[in-house]
């Protein structure tokens, strides 16, 4: 996990706490990995957006938005997993903003986005939801998390529910309380993350967490180089002063110490004051038909889906799938008036 910019789950389990089913890992030959970047994806980084600071509890909260500023119009946040960031959506983002405001925020103690001396679950979900209220996306926003963003998410939905449109959970299942399981909890204790001595070494280092192969290299590329930081001798704000100076990654290692999950997310799925939907990836090794139909018993007017190609970084994997399949939900509760 030393080496991977977005640690999604935790770097152990007791094998009570694996899952029941096994997914075959897909392996990509080197040469077929995509390095150049296609039209589609310059245009998207060419679409014009924003960069704003919003200050949640204390700590300035950092977000990306792209859009016109008609407040009739409806929006949504995405929300990032573990150890990622902001710029995560922003080739998703510009596939979207015929008919949407978009927003992308970076959780605190990530991206560029304040870190803080504590966190817990609901410090997270307060700076989500206040972005997404603050973001001028129309009147009831949609928020769409990945893997820990969507538990961020849920939390979200939780607290802020009657004033967001839905909730959508990207690879994140919600599961019996019996079978739920803390990501956190019991690991070793998270140091600050290592410093390299230049931007290259450090950008190679990046890895996917889970690991897993992406044929959309241009993508994986882009977003390493976004995801570090520089450091100068005596930085990091809020813990002990930097000894070295190099290039390390943009999260605050020790964020989640001791961080605690909790076993009610069924309960807040169930009883959300808005709408919700999941969307897995197909092949992802986090992705089970028993845990996509629990969700689906649980709450039966909230639709669970599967992305086909895509594994845990859906958006990496299938951007266009992606982006059509939340624009589907969108268009869906749009139609109900779910976000008027």
């Amino acid at each position: 996990m030393s080496i991977c910019a977005t640690p999604e789950s935790p770097a152990s389990k007791t094998a009570k706490e694996k899952p029941d089913f096994t997914v075959a890992v897909r392996t990509i030959p080197d040469e077929d990995i995509i390095h150049h970047r296609p039209q589609w994806f310059r245009e998207a980084l060419d679409a014009p957006y924003e960069s704003h600071y919003l200050t949640v509890d204390g700590a300035r909260i950092h977000y990306l938005r792209w859009g016109n500023h008609d407040p009739k119009r409806p929006g949504l946040l995405f929300v990032h997993g573990n150890g990622a960031h902001a710029y995560w959506f922003s080739f998703i983002a510009p596939l979207l903003i015929d008919r949407y405001n978009v927003a992308s925020v970076d959780l605190v103690g990530m991206g560029d986005s304040d870190w803080r001396a504590d966190y817990d679950r609901e410090v997270f979900a307060r700076a989500v939801g206040e972005v997404a209220l603050a973001a001028e996306l129309g009147p009831r926003p949609v928020i769409v998390g990945h893997s820990f963003g969507g538990f961020v998410t849920l939390i979200t939905g939780k607290l802020y529910g009657e004033k967001l449109g839905g909730i959508l959970l990207c690879d994140f299942s919600v599961q019996p309380p019996e079978d739920a399981h803390e990501w956190f909890l019991g690991d070793p204790v998270r140091r600050p993350t290592r410093i390299y001595r230049d931007f290259e070494t450090a950008k190679a280092r990046f890895r996917l967490a889970p690991m897993q192969p992406c044929v959309n290299g241009f993508i994986i590329d882009y977003i390493a180089g976004l995801s570090l930081r520089e450091v100068k001798i005596g930085d990091n704000p809020g813990r002990a002063p930097s000894t070295e100076a190099g290039w390390t990654w943009k999260f605050d290692g020790p964020a989640f110490n001791g961080l605690r999950m909790g076993d009610d997310h069924h309960e807040i799925w169930r009883d959300l004051a808005c709408r919700g939907a999941a969307m897995f990836g197909l092949e992802s090794r986090d992705f089970s038909h028993d845990r996509m139909n629990y969700m689906r018993k649980l709450a039966p007017e909230k639709p669970a889906f599967a992305i086909a190609g895509a594994q845990h970084h859906i958006m990496l994997d299938q951007p266009h799938a992606f982006a059509a399949a939340v624009a589907s939900v969108m268009a869906q509760w749009e139609s109900e008036g779910a976000l008027a």
